[in-house]
């Protein structure tokens, strides 16, 4: 799991029960064992009670950096659909909003997970309504991308249970801003609206986006735009630094990344849906941007249980510091 992500949710309740002077909110570590959990970190959590304890809980926090063993699922699921029918809200963060989903519990509502995640499970569950919100509330069902966003929506939590006087104490005893809005959109770096100044871009970027598998011609981006190829080009290099075509090839091999990651789809398949026409070229084209062939970085984001950053600088290991 991610630290972060935990206590950025906690924080706002623990600060909430400083503003009463008693406990608002009581918290619980719950796991499937008694065993120490460690986090991304290296810091271990230790669980004060367990799945098959059955503690009563007002609200679950499945809190998930990434996929986890069918073992643990198995043992996750039952406990989460028996709180659910026990009037809980449950709460999935970043990959914990995937695990609600599996266990049918999101099934016509809408959710949130990390950007990242994001394409590959909103076609997995097609009867969730995966948005790119950093957070949503749903009825009992509450997700969010995880790390700040944890934040915000336990601001809006603290909000919901007590008012706005509480929350703005809690705001000044974090020393953080105002909680930012559910509907604020999650960033992808290569297309997030805040670094791109210009409306027209912006049209040119979501085009590119939606028209992953089958790319158009720059000519027909440029048309959607509403601008000359030339004048696109140049907003391009001016804002952005690249070429449309360069910026286009990008967002279609983060969208490779993603799904190598993030779905269990062969190499040939990911090729094809982020379009490409052939493997060696898709192999290329990839190897260029990551410095790393795909089948290999697939295995080292398993292998490390972490986004595999040091692949995508081309920057290698410090000497001695390997993992193992």
């Amino acid at each position: 799991m991610s630290l972060s992500s935990a206590l950025l949710a906690l924080e706002p309740l623990r600060a909430a029960s400083r503003f009463f002077q008693r406990p608002a909110y009581e918290i619980s570590f719950v796991g499937e064992s008694r065993a120490p959990v460690e986090s991304g970190v290296g810091i271990a959590v230790s669980p004060g009670a367990t799945f098959a304890e059955d503690p009563r809980l007002d609200m679950a926090l499945v809190v998930a950096a990434y996929d986890q063993p069918e073992p643990w699922k198995r043992a996750l699921f039952p406990w989460l659909r028996r709180l659910a029918r026990q009037g809980a809200e449950l709460c999935g963060v970043d990959f914990g909003a995937v695990f609600l989903a599996e266990a049918g519990l999101l099934d016509g509502r809408r959710a949130t997970t990390h950007w990242e995640v994001r394409p590959a499970v909103a076609e997995r569950f097609p009867h969730v309504d995966f948005r790119d919100e950093i957070f949503v509330i749903d009825g009992p069902r509450l997700t969010c991308g995880g790390h700040l966003s944890c934040h915000d929506l336990f601001l809006a939590v603290v909000e919901r249970d007590h008012g706005p006087a509480v929350a703005r104490f809690v705001e000044a005893d974090l020393i953080a801003g105002p909680g930012r809005p559910g509907e604020t959109r999650q960033g992808d770096p290569l297309t997030a609206p805040e670094t791109i100044p210009d409306p027209r871009l912006r049209r040119a970027l979501e085009a590119m986006e939606a028209n992953v598998e089958a790319p158009l011609p720059i000519e027909a981006i440029a048309a959607a735009a509403g601008l000359s190829l030339r004048r696109l080009q140049a907003l391009f290099r001016l804002h952005l630094g690249e070429t449309a075509s360069g910026r286009y090839l990008a967002i279609r091999l983060n969208a490779a990344r993603h799904m190598l990651m993030y779905s269990e789809a062969p190499v040939t398949e990911v090729a094809a849906t982020t379009g490409f026409s052939s493997l060696s070229s898709f192999s290329r084209a990839f190897r260029a941007r990551f410095r790393s062939g795909p089948r290999a970085y697939r295995s080292g984001f398993r292998r490390l249980r972490a986004r595999p950053y040091f692949f995508e600088t081309g920057a290698r290991w410090p000497e001695g510091a390997e993992p193992r």
